[in-house]
Parts: C-alpha cells; sequence; structure tokens
C-alpha cells in the first residue's frame, strides 16, 4: 500500500513546473485572453522601462518630461492589473496546500474546490465593482490627478478588462476541476470493483 502512494507521490513531483514562473501550459486556446494581457504587459513594461531611462538622463541635463511621474504610475498599475489573470492561471494559487497532510484525495479535491468556489465569488465581486468604477468614471468624466489630467476612465476600462479575465480563468479552472474530479471519482470506482 505504501508502494502504491510513493508512485503517486513521484509522479506528481514529476508533474510540477521547473520554475515558479513557467507557464508552458497556458498556451492552450482556452488561455488567449489570459496571455494576451500578460504580452501586453510585457511590451508595456519595456516601454516604461526605457521611458524612466530616459526621463532620468534628461532629469539629470536640467529637463524635465511633462506627466512623468504620472505615466510612470500609471503604468505600473496597468502592468500589475494585466499580469494577475496570467499569474492567476498559471501560479496554481487555487490549490489548497494545508490539506495536502491528510493525503486523503476526496478531502484535499473537496478543499480544492472550495477554494475555486471562494475564488470565483472573489473574482465576480471585483468584475462587478470595476465595471461599476468604469460607469462612474465615464459618466462623471473624472479626471486623475497630475499634471497631464488624464480621463480616469481609460485606467478603469484596462481595471475592468484584467478583471474581466481573471473572472474567465477562474471560471476555466473551476470546470477543469470539476471535470477532473467526475474523471477521478469513476476512476476510483473502477479501481475499487477491479480489486
Amino acid at each position: 500500500m505504501n508502494n502504491k502512494h510513493d508512485a503517486s507521490s513521484e509522479s506528481a513531483l514529476e508533474n510540477l513546473p521547473d520554475s515558479a514562473n513557467e507557464t508552458t501550459f497556458l498556451s492552450t486556446r482556452t488561455w488567449w485572453p489570459e496571455k494576451t494581457l500578460e504580452w501586453i504587459a510585457g511590451v508595456l513594461l519595456i516601454i516604461l522601462t526605457l521611458f524612466v531611462t530616459v526621463t532620468v538622463i534628461m532629469r539629470f541635463t536640467g529637463n524635465g518630461v511633462l506627466g512623468a511621474v504620472e505615466i510612470s504610475a500609471l503604468s505600473m498599475v496597468i502592468i500589475t492589473a494585466l499580469v494577475v489573470p496570467a499569474a492567476t492561471a498559471s501560479d496554481d494559487n487555487f490549490k489548497v496546500e494545508i490539506v495536502d497532510m491528510f493525503n486523503r484525495q476526496r478531502l484535499v479535491y473537496a478543499a480544492a474546490l472550495l477554494g475555486a468556489v471562494v475564488q470565483l465569488v472573489v473574482s465576480l465581486f471585483l468584475a462587478f465593482s470595476s465595471l461599476e468604477l468604469l460607469i462612474y468614471d465615464w459618466n462623471t468624466k473624472t479626471t486623475m490627478a497630475g499634471e497631464l489630467s488624464l480621463p480616469r476612465y481609460l485606467l478603469s476600462l484596462i481595471i475592468f478588462v484584467a478583471f474581466a479575465v481573471l473572472l474567465h480563468a477562474t471560471i476555466v479552472f473551476l470546470f477543469k476541476l470539476i471535470k477532473a474530479g467526475k474523471t477521478d471519482s469513476s476512476t476510483d470506482i473502477a479501481n475499487r470493483e477491479g480489486a
């Protein structure tokens, strides 16, 4: 019996990603919204790096760039919001590690399912709240503080899209978890009948 658990532990360890940031399984079509936002954030990060470098050099020479601080701060918020869905999908943060110590597959599955449902509720709340903020900002035409007085609805729109894609990642994960649970349950039943 211990050999059975040892073999499953070994196979589980072999299936772990090589690095904490490995996102190779996100290459399927299911995850294209998350990957697209992640790529946009990467391009924006490169642009921000070049922009900050230029503004530092200009500041050193005695010149300034209008709205440099505002654009940099805004870019960091946008980059963070755009990366959240892909990080959520690839990092497997839905997994509940605490109950793994009980080594009962049904208990671990139930805890993972509960975690995914909680994540779904939180994602729904974030998406709905960001949509309300977007509608409010659009109706009031509020501007952000700073030299440029940019319309705040631009930022609200980006944050809403990011949270909507986060909701997509959560729903896809929940369906995959439920499907995997049904497959595991039928396999367990077949194994018991064959034994």
